[in-house]
């Protein structure tokens, strides 16, 4: 049942709209019936600080730290993708609100309204389109320049999230795949809206995120983009909040929660938490840990001794055969303690998981 409040009363009406439009059926049989969902990630923001990487603190400056407390929830996909079928922006280049209509019911969208049924956050500038950038003469290459660490490095791409010093590069990870997702392709770059983000938190400035997540919806009801549609779980929760009967629609769960933070650093090529490549006898490159290193050499030092061992005196068998054990112990030590790593998932050298991302 939807929740009972006067003001949002008129935000749904039963109009007999829904796809009885034949426009509209056809536009969603054409362009978003088979498009798939954005899966929901939950990578833990504090999972970085053992890499002396302040996610936890950038996502506090901006006042979002509630969008971390509840992430698992299910998605109706018909339902989210009937929502992006009927999307019609307001007037104006910067639309204060749009309608669509799901199931018969046309449903009057805000920022506000946005906030208000999901509880996001909403204190802080409200700008959120290049426009509104603009606006309020936002400097997007000095922005720029003050999170990047790319001294002797060359980019053909001035946009390349790989210029980003590694704390804003996983910040960038967390706004393009967790907080504002889209398609894998377009995370390789830092679009105005990402460095606009990353540049408050770095001046601890409050951002309006229900004023961004309404802008960066907007984009997803063009017929010509074929991408994964974003905030699925969130849209099935707003539309069962405001009475949409869901209940003999199929649901769906899709959350990546084994997503660690080695993996991200990995994915964003950070310098901290890497895989080390070495070259192999067949000149193919492996993925060893250092580790695996120490382990090598320590063995090589063994069979050394083994040999030595053959060839000398007797009186020096004791203290050659005591520097052995030794070697031994090191080795169960270094192995005990790198199993209590990975147990405790501080390992940086775990595989990837097992999907894109």
């Amino acid at each position: 049942m939807a929740p009972i409040n006067f003001q949002l009363h008129p935000a749904v009406t039963f109009n007999n709209k829904g796809f009885h439009n034949p426009a509209r059926y056809e536009r969603y049989l054409n362009h978003f019936r088979h498009r798939p969902l954005y899966p929901s990630f939950t990578a833990l923001p504090s999972s970085f600080q053992k890499y002396d990487l302040d996610i936890s603190g950038l996502i506090h400056n901006l006042g979002w730290d509630s969008l971390f407390e509840n992430r698992r929830f299910s998605q109706c996909p018909e339902a989210v993708r009937m929502f992006y079928t009927s999307l019609k922006r307001g007037p104006g280049p910067s639309p204060s609100s749009f309608t669509t209509v799901v199931y018969h019911h046309e449903i009057l969208v805000t920022p506000s309204l946005l906030a208000e049924i999901l509880g996001l956050p909403s204190q802080g500038s409200s700008a959120a389109t290049n426009d509104d950038f603009a606006e309020i003469r936002f400097d997007y290459g000095s922005a720029l320049e003050s999170l990047t660490l790319d001294i002797g490095r060359y980019y053909s791409n001035m946009l390349s999230a790989g210029r980003l010093a590694d704390l804003f590069k996983v910040m960038h990870f967390f706004i393009t795949c967790i907080l504002l997702p889209r398609s894998v392709s377009s995370t390789e770059l830092a679009h105005p809206s990402d460095v606009w983000i990353m540049a408050n938190a770095l001046d601890r400035v409050r951002l309006n995120y229900s004023s961004l997540m309404f802008a960066h919806m907007i984009k997803y009801g063009d017929e010509n983009y074929s991408g994964p549609l974003p905030f699925g779980p969130q849209i099935t929760r707003f539309l069962y909040s405001l009475g949409i009967d869901l209940s003999d629609k199929i649901i769906v769960c899709d959350i990546r929660e084994d997503l660690k933070a080695q993996h991200i650093l990995a994915r964003v090529d950070a310098s901290v938490g890497r895989r080390k490549h070495v070259i192999c006898s067949g000149g193919e490159q492996s993925v060893v840990s250092s580790t695996q290193l120490v382990h090598a050499l320590l063995d090589a030092a063994s069979v050394a001794l083994d040999q030595q061992i053959q060839s000398i005196k007797s009186k020096e068998l004791c203290n050659l055969e005591y520097c052995k054990e030794q070697i031994d112990l090191a080795k169960e030590a270094d192995l005990g303690g790198f199993q209590e790593k990975e147990e405790d998932g501080v390992s940086d050298y775990e595989s990837p998981p097992e999907y894109e991302f």
